[in-house]
């Protein structure tokens, strides 16, 4: 990626203004000549508020240090702002996160400024439309530490191709040795929304949902991230770590999934959010409205 395709900036930028461009009525859905333009943003400098991270550390019910998908807070910033731009193809609102991959490389340090660095990449034609990735990093004292992909979809009949996804497959089937009930209040989205600065209107009350086609307002993907591992005690951002998750279905709101989990030989755990306790039953089959699995 060339240097004019890069900006660099020192804050954060407004999610308000961000969101505000998303909505722009001349952007559409993806389609079969959809291209999506080199485009990445870097934040320097950035230290977080201890007072915003004991806030997040609250909401998900977690005691870690850095809780694994707090690092996200910053780079979802930069992201709504690169899909904001006049530049970027893709109409933003109702574009769906599909799935998440997190790996953590290195130590961050909550009182360290970290360096925050976001690009949009890929670009498939997969059945139900365009895919295409969110990619983030986190570097502090010159190494990168923490990066993730988000991979998103543009629902689109005349975008959709033969390519393949690249959404995690975790298993969301066969025995769980842990089931956990997860109070999901009404008041969710807003909360996360306060913490993070994502107003995204799906999230904020059923009344907004309902003009982007949603029964319900829904979960954000990233709260369910967190809040799941929070649950599991497998949040801390610690090297070596990794996290695969596909999001199946909405999690609305408000809900009280059931989250089931067990442990590999290696040591991994895999779990799925369901919205009631699944069965041995096949004629029954309760399916996953998310799936993942963390290592490390």
């Amino acid at each position: 990626m060339s240097p004019s395709d890069e900006s660099a900036r020192s804050d954060l930028p407004s999610y308000s203004l961000s969101l505000a461009r998303a909505v722009a009525p001349w952007k559409r859905s993806a389609s079969a000549h959809t291209a999506l333009p080199d485009a990445q943003t870097v934040l320097t400098g950035w230290t977080p508020d201890r007072e915003r991270l004991a806030e997040y550390r609250s909401l998900m019910g977690s005691s870690a240090e850095i809780p694994l998908a707090f690092p996200q807070l910053p780079v979802m910033a930069l992201h709504i702002d690169l899909l904001s731009q006049w530049s970027f193809p893709i109409r933003a609102m109702g574009v769906v996160h599909l799935g998440t991959v997190v790996e953590v490389l290195d130590t961050l340090a909550p009182d360290r400024p970290w360096d925050v660095r976001a690009w949009v990449s890929g670009g498939r034609h997969v059945r139900s439309g365009f895919e295409f990735d969110l990619n983030g990093e986190v570097s502090s004292g010159g190494r990168v530490c923490w990066r993730s992909t988000a991979i998103n979809l543009s629902r689109s009949r005349t975008a959709a191709g033969a390519e393949p996804s690249t959404v995690p497959q975790p298993d969301s089937e066969g025995e769980w040795t842990s089931e956990v009930q997860i109070p999901v209040p009404e008041d969710t989205g807003r909360a996360f929304g306060r913490v993070t600065g994502d107003v995204n209107p799906i999230h904020m009350h059923a009344l907004s949902a309902r003009l982007f086609g949603f029964r319900r307002a829904i979960a954000h993907g990233w709260w369910t991230t967190g809040r799941s591992l929070a649950v599991l005690g497998a949040d801390e951002s610690r090297p070596g770590r990794r996290l695969d998750i596909a999001f199946r279905r909405p999690v609305e709101l408000p809900s009280t999934p059931v989250l089931c989990s067990r442990t590999g030989t290696e040591g991994e755990v895999t779990f799925g959010l369901f919205p009631t306790a699944p069965t041995a039953s096949a004629e029954d089959p309760v399916r996953a409205l998310a799936a993942g699995v963390v290592s490390g």
